[in-house]
């Protein structure tokens, strides 16, 4: 019996990549528009074919199930047969240490501007270029996902007025 087809070799399923390049994205755990914020992923990693590792740091277990479902439904929103998607929840208190850890040959590490990280005493820089800085690799901000994580002074001493206040109201009338 006569094969009609001659056998092909299997071609690998890599998506015809071209470079061994990742993004890491730094995923900080605040709310955020999952759908735009997938799209804006998927217009960076595009044009290089370049794989994916969705990052977000944990300290507590409530923290690591929500990191994981904000992952998961991005990693979902992002996945494409071009390039592989993945995400890793890591259980750490800071973004540089973690960076640290993950950061490889090629990476190009994405960073949301708004996270700020503690450089020196009552000293802040923006996440993206404080890894830059201290870790030595290439990163790209990107912007207007998140919020700023830090509260200004002047945020926290009218928060602190606003309870004094209260308690000197209630303890009037008791007195």
């Amino acid at each position: 019996m006569k094969t009609l087809l001659p056998p092909q070799p299997f071609l690998p399923n890599d998506g015809g990549r071209q470079s061994s390049q990742r993004l890491v994205i730094l995923v900080p755990d605040q709310n955020v528009d999952e759908i735009k914020f997938s799209w804006a992923i998927r217009r960076l990693a595009g044009p290089g074919n370049l794989d994916v590792l969705l990052v977000s740091i944990v300290n507590d277990i409530e923290g690591e199930l929500a990191a994981r479902r904000s992952l998961v439904t991005i990693c979902s929103l992002v996945n494409e047969f071009r390039y592989n998607v993945d995400f890793q929840v890591i259980w750490d208190r800071s973004w540089i240490h973690a960076a640290r850890d993950l950061a490889g040959p090629g990476d190009l590490f994405i960073c949301p501007p708004e996270v700020t990280v503690r450089t020196g005493f009552r000293k802040h820089e923006p996440l993206d270029a404080a890894i830059a800085h201290i870790l030595n690799v290439p990163t790209e901000p990107l912007a207007n996902f998140f919020t700023n994580s830090r509260q200004s002074i002047p945020n926290v001493f009218k928060q602190i007025l606003y309870w004094v206040v209260i308690a000197a109201i209630l303890g009037g009338f008791f007195i």
